[in-house]
């Protein structure tokens, strides 16, 4: 897996609110550094400027809308191009290489040991948006989707996506009765100076979770980036003196005795596909 595809950052919060409130596409100029290029997910990561009336400079992935602008595209390449905006995703095109120079960036993450299919997921002590205390042993006897976001990320189809997903299996749970009462969605920030409890309750109200079934949950941050690397995620700081956080995507599926089942990279499952999942692993078909 290449982990710089997957790399989202910290925002300010009412860029969320602008997002949300945007219903034509918007333009703006980004001038930036080719850090990565992955063909087939038609992706640039690119280390960017400050973007005038969107957001600071920070480095993230940006989708082309058409292929052929990556042909010749290498790291290192200094491009300018325009970035369009829309209701639930971004996209580059009219990308231009002016020059290339060396490349900077964040260190390699260490390196873990994935859990795999069939084994226990290790409990870590997580708040909710009450202040309570958990582990995921508090849930053992049902079946738990559980992803890594943080409240702040400002771009449509990377966390922001992540809630409108568990919010659709949301609504897929609550119709079915095989299901019901037997699923627990979790989404655990990696940001926890900022994400509180507090912050989370708010999050979780406009994100409309039931809490009988969607739970947002924080910790210390050490906890909480060990918990997570057992999952694939990579959680790290940008560049000295920015905000920036640097991380991939998963979302995995719990079975009800405590082991993993499965896991989905990125941001491009379906709802439908997350809840057959659960079924599964629950033993529903």
């Amino acid at each position: 897996m290449h982990a710089a595809r997957f790399v989202c950052v910290v925002c300010l919060t009412a860029l969320l609110s602008a997002l949300a409130a945007c219903s034509r596409p918007r333009q703006y100029e980004l001038r930036g550094q080719v850090l990565a290029v992955d063909r087939e997910r038609r992706e640039l990561t690119i280390k960017h400027e400050d973007i005038q009336g969107f957001m600071p400079g920070m480095t993230m992935p940006f989708k082309v809308s058409d292929p052929r602008s990556l042909d010749g595209r290498q790291p290192g390449d200094l491009i300018r191009a325009t970035l369009v905006v829309e209701d639930s995703t971004g996209y580059l095109k009219d990308i231009a290489v002016t020059g290339r120079a060396p490349l900077s960036g964040p260190p390699p993450a260490p390196r873990v040991e994935l859990l795999q299919p069939g084994e226990s997921i290790p409990d870590t002590v997580l708040l909710d948006e009450d202040g309570k205390a958990h582990t995921l042993a508090d849930w053992r006897g049902q079946v738990l989707a559980v992803t890594f976001i943080y409240t702040r990320c400002p771009v449509p189809d990377f966390c922001p996506q992540m809630d409108r997903r568990f919010g659709e299996v949301q609504r897929h749970v609550a119709g079915d009765p095989t299901l019901r009462d037997r699923v627990r969605l979790l989404s655990i920030t990696f940001d926890p100076e900022y994400d509180t409890p507090a912050v989370l309750a708010a999050h979780a109200r406009k994100a409309g979770a039931d809490p009988k079934v969607w739970s947002f949950l924080t910790g210390e941050r050490a906890d909480v980036t060990a918990f997570a690397a057992r999952f694939g995620v990579s959680v790290m700081p940008g560049d000295a003196g920015t905000q920036e956080i640097v991380h991939n995507l998963r979302t995995s599926v719990v079975d009800a005795k405590g082991r993993l089942s499965v896991t989905f990279s990125g941001s491009d499952w379906t709802a439908s596909a997350l809840v057959d999942a659960l079924r599964s692993a629950d033993g529903h078909r």
